[in-house]
């Protein structure tokens, strides 16, 4: 699709969702009408590739992203225990660099909490708002590893029979920060990450307001099934997460510098994949959108 005022232009990527976006400068101000295009080819796509946004700065970032809504604080600020290379609250880091440019250490506690990163997960799901849009731009990437994996959530409900459709509908998950590091060995919540961010309560299945499909909400953030047998709960959730991320849900972005991308939680999981830290630098600042609504249970 191509609109002729903005003359963006939008590209499919995976047989099932994402697309690549061209034809933006993100440190340009954007007309609404842009914003209204964006979040319809989200509400379609699930995951938007913005290329070519090298010249993108911090501030550039958190304005454009304003557009879709509140911005979310980074939960690295409920931490004592490390230093914050980014000037502004609303940036997480997802980086391998100090602010003197040095690589940062495998065991650094920095880099051991960006871990749970690497299972398939939805973004702020253990928050009240949960996250609705992240936004990640790609500074400096390593020549090799690093990707970025999606599933689409949506096509994922689809194809699940009608009995196991019936078997979810209803159910809540508890949403926990802390499950998710337990899970890789990360540090575990410091007190006031404990008090800041509390174990949240989703919908396993929900309906996207837009497009009125259906999707699995599930990420590794997602501890227990309310209701139900820890042990049966969890196994649930390992169930439904392993059927929703085969070969034929998922889409590998390979990150270019500039690379710019977006993706709507709410009906897809991702996850970040392994590089060699020990001779490559990666410099990534993420910033996500809360949601603007509780989710909806189908």
């Amino acid at each position: 699709m191509q609109d002729t005022k903005t003359q963006i232009q939008i590209t499919k990527a995976h047989p099932l969702f994402g697309a690549e976006v061209r034809g933006m400068d993100l440190m340009q101000q954007q007309d609404p009408e842009v914003y209204d295009q964006l979040r319809n080819a989200l509400a379609e796509y699930g995951v938007l590739v913005i290329k070519d946004q090298g010249h993108l700065n911090d501030e550039g970032q958190i304005e454009f992203c304003r557009g879709f809504g509140n911005l979310q604080t980074s939960i690295t600020l409920h931490r004592e225990d490390t230093d914050r290379r980014m000037k502004r609250d609303e940036l997480t880091d997802l980086s391998n660099v100090y602010a003197s440019g040095n690589r940062i250490a495998a065991d650094d506690t920095r880099r051991l909490l960006q871990l749970p990163g690497r299972l398939w997960h939805s973004d702020n799901s253990f928050r009240s708002p949960p996250g609705l849009f992240t936004f990640l731009h790609a500074r400096v990437v390593p020549p090799e590893g690093g990707d970025t994996q999606f599933a689409d959530m949506r096509a994922a409900y689809d194809a699940l029979d009608d009995d196991m459709k019936a078997r979810l509908k209803g159910l809540e998950v508890i949403h926990s920060l802390g499950w998710s590091r337990e899970q890789v060995g990360a540090p575990p919540m410091s007190p006031k990450e404990k008090e800041n961010l509390p174990d949240t309560v989703q919908p396993l299945v929900r309906i996207h307001p837009t497009t009125g499909r259906h999707s699995l909400y599930l990420s590794s953030h997602g501890r227990d099934v309310v209701g139900m047998d820890v042990a049966e709960g969890r196994a649930l959730l390992a169930q439904l997460t392993e059927f929703a991320t085969q070969d034929k849900f998922v889409l590998t972005h390979k990150w270019t510098a500039g690379d710019f991308v977006v993706w709507d939680n709410r009906c897809t999981m991702h996850r970040a994949t392994p590089f060699p830290e020990e001779k490559y630098q990666r410099d990534m600042r993420r910033t996500s959108v809360e949601d603007t609504q509780a989710a909806v249970a189908a």
